[in-house]
């Protein structure tokens, strides 16, 4: 092969690598139609590695008040993240002080959730949490220890809890 014809295939090689590298970026980042869901208890990550999701309440839980929940999302993707169907949920307590007469368990707390409806958009190779994104907090999930028909919530004093969070997300362009 002369020097000029192999100075004309050098190009045509670098485009076709070119074009191949796009087609796997697009396979590996997905299209518009790409879905992920993310799950986990205090930083969670789907099976897909879509997204991930953690977040813990901004202040200390006590019966009557909610404690907001200022999620942190985390788009490893190289394209924006729509994120839609927040959902947190308690998924164990740790009570030190419950006892049989001072009981503390999952069904002594609730858990508000994100409205319906709400997108939440997270930039391409971002983290972004609801506060960051000026998502006002009456749109954040929020927990709140249930007020006791007998006034004795002791067994809850000092507990930990273990929040699970999960959402619907779609790539964006």
């Amino acid at each position: 092969m002369t020097d000029d014809a192999r100075r004309r295939h050098v190009p045509v090689g670098a485009l076709a690598l070119l074009g191949a590298a796009i087609v796997m970026l697009l396979i590996r980042c997905g299209g518009p139609d790409d879905t992920g869901t993310g799950h986990g208890g205090g930083r969670a990550t789907s099976s897909g590695s879509s997204f991930t999701i953690s977040g813990d309440a901004s202040e200390p839980i006590t019966p009557g008040s909610r404690a907001s929940i200022d999620l942190e999302f985390a788009n490893p993707r190289w394209l924006p993240l729509v994120v839609r169907d927040v959902r947190v949920s308690v998924r164990a307590v740790r009570a030190p002080h419950a006892d049989s007469e001072h009981p503390c368990g999952i069904s002594d707390y609730t858990v508000e959730q994100v409205p319906a409806g709400t997108k939440i958009t997270i930039p391409a190779r971002a983290t972004r949490t609801l506060s960051g994104l000026a998502l006002p907090e009456r749109s954040w999930p929020s927990v709140e220890l249930v007020a006791n028909p007998t006034g004795n919530r002791d067994g809850c004093k000092g507990a930990s809890l273990e929040l699970v969070h999960g959402a619907s997300g779609s790539i964006g362009w």
